[in-house]
């Protein structure tokens, strides 16, 4: 029963990105949560499995190998920043870049066959 609540903490305690609709890790931690405690808290679970799932996540959500394995420089080898990467990565721009990699015969295509999208019209 306390292995329910602890999974319900994470889920309350772990922030919600809206930037990514559909590929957000909290997102996919709730379902997880709610697939595996169907039942809620009379859910049998093996217990080994669950402790390691859960320690995992603590670590993740506290910032715990944040904070042993510190990073020299706030950018990577790219140079980019997190700033920069949460912008690109964000849903809105991951959209814009499919449709520039779009060839001009598709464009063209697409125009003519009415698959324009609804943000163009």
């Amino acid at each position: 029963m306390a292995r329910y609540k602890q999974f319900l903490r994470i889920c309350q305690q772990w922030p919600l990105d809206s930037t990514k609709e559909g590929r957000d890790i909290a997102v996919a931690i709730r379902q997880g949560v709610a697939k595996a405690f169907k039942e809620g808290e009379n859910t049998q679970v093996n217990a080994a499995e669950c402790d390691r799932v859960y320690t995992s996540l603590e670590r993740l959500n506290t910032g715990h190998w944040n904070n042993k394995y510190p990073r020299r420089k706030p950018t990577t080898f790219t140079g980019l920043t997190l700033e920069d990467y949460k912008l690109v990565l964000a849903s809105e721009s991951l959209t814009d870049m499919q449709e520039t990699k779009k060839s001009s015969w598709q464009r063209i295509k697409e125009k003519f066959s009415g698959q324009e999208d609804s943000k163009d019209v």
